[in-house]
């Protein structure tokens, strides 16, 4: 069961995406839900929100990754993966930099083609989008289906 409800619609990944790429520059903030700062699980959160989607979010967690509850949140809201061949813009990644999946990102379009990433990246502190190249396509673990 998914808690968000059915599969977005294309006029709602649209709008999903829409949302994430206004979220660009807003600063990373650790547990952040707002345009004064969101971290990666927030970004995904506040633009489902914004789209009036439910989103059942765990706000209390640690910096670090603990018995896979990232994962555990994305299922429960998105349902079973999508194979990373069927990824498509408005899909949601998760990621393992090292250890358990630490990381989520929104996929979208790039403008010079194939697909991108817009996420809220702790290394440089806002959201960001950038191509998925094959060093970020291997950082993926999963991909789910919003």
């Amino acid at each position: 069961m998914r808690a968000i409800g059915p599969p977005l619609s294309d006029a709602e990944r649209a709008a999903f995406l829409a949302e994430a790429r206004s979220f660009m520059g807003v600063r990373f903030q650790h547990q952040g839900r707002s345009r004064l700062g969101v971290d990666c699980a927030g970004l995904v959160a506040c633009c489902l929100a914004a789209i009036g989607r439910p989103f059942q979010d765990r706000k209390a967690y640690g910096r670090e990754p603990f018995q896979q509850q990232l994962r555990a949140m994305v299922a429960l809201n998105f349902g079973e993966p999508v194979p990373l061949a069927d990824a498509r813009p408005g899909d949601v990644a998760l990621m393992r930099f090292r250890g358990e999946p630490s990381h989520v990102a929104i996929l979208a379009d790039y403008v010079y083609g194939g697909l991108s990433v817009v996420h809220s990246f702790a290394q440089v502190r806002k959201v960001v989008e950038h191509r998925l190249d094959s060093e970020w396509t291997g950082y993926i673990t999963e991909v789910f289906r919003p």
